[in-house]
């Protein structure tokens, strides 16, 4: 803002200072920190800045609307140490974007329906069978984790269509919520673009990845074709340092953990599901079973 030139023209500093004061907002301000007129006069432009600019934020109805000359930031008057202060802070329109913007910087969310944004433990259906009970354990795992109580993560087994991506995406967005990072993946479509990573070079830094980061989720792990490689190469190294890790991994699936190793063998070969049965035990050590119906 452009500032007046009252050194200039001192006949504008009564005119000003009297239009200031019978501004019920300003007013208020100068009578809380019992401010004296010379003050007043001494940070005219500071005022009449605040005037001008703070109706731009009245009735606002969104950062889309934004008048202000900085967008998303309103002005704020402060009185300290005996001198007027004119300074801008994010309005609460800039803040919800940007905790929105952190949000989704902490969920990385491959192959998944656009649903999981919205996705909510608020709007979780209780009402089905059994699903107080999930909620319940849902809600136990978070209250441990703010205690610092080692607890551990959830396989859910059912069938299509019941709600177990959609238990996942939501707590996916309550442990963002909660400052954690947070891979939540289709299991199918990861398999795939780890057979291209070698081709790319990515591999390692994949696998490394899905070892360290804070939360895990695979979401229908044993609807993929069956692969030596992955499981063996990829997906049992992942599984086995976040277990001595004590990461927090969860899975949703198909088909019932007993079975998960049956579906993970290519043939009836001894070593072959000695394998598969060592991705089962890794899963079963690291996570609760829970059957959606």
């Amino acid at each position: 803002m452009k500032k007046l030139p009252f050194d200039r023209h001192p006949e504008l500093v009564d005119e000003v200072t009297e239009e200031l004061t019978s501004d019920p907002a300003m007013k208020r301000f100068f009578i809380e920190h019992d401010i004296p007129n010379h003050q007043i006069v001494e940070h005219l432009n500071d005022l009449i800045t605040y005037r001008q600019e703070r109706p731009l934020c009245e009735h606002c109805p969104g950062l889309d609307a934004c008048k202000q000359e900085t967008y998303g930031y309103q002005p704020v008057l402060e009185y300290r140490n005996q001198h007027i202060i004119l300074s801008y802070q994010a309005c609460s329109y800039l803040e919800n974007h940007q905790r929105h913007l952190q949000h989704q910087s902490r969920i990385s969310a491959l192959y998944m329906p656009k649903m999981i944004e919205k996705a909510s433990l608020a709007d979780y259906h209780m009402t089905a069978e059994g699903r107080r009970d999930l909620y319940s354990k849902i809600m136990t795992i978070f209250t441990k984790l703010k205690v610092k109580e080692a607890v551990k993560g959830l396989y859910l087994s059912g069938g299509y269509q019941i709600g177990k991506t959609y238990t996942l995406a939501a707590m996916a967005n309550h442990f963002a919520n909660l400052e954690y990072d947070v891979v939540i993946a289709y299991y199918p479509d990861l398999v795939r673009e780890m057979k291209s990573a070698i081709k790319t070079g990515t591999l390692e830094s994949s696998i490394e990845r899905l070892k360290h980061v804070d939360v895990l989720m695979l979401d229908d792990i044993g609807g993929e074709a069956v692969s030596q490689w992955v499981r063996d190469e990829v997906l049992g190294p992942i599984l086995q340092h976040r277990l001595l890790d004590q990461k927090l991994t969860f899975f949703s699936s198909n088909v019932r953990l007993k079975e998960l190793a049956k579906n993970m063998t290519e043939t009836e070969q001894q070593a072959e599901q000695l394998k598969a049965y060592r991705i089962f035990e890794r899963i079963r050590a690291m996570c609760e079973e829970v059957v959606m119906k």
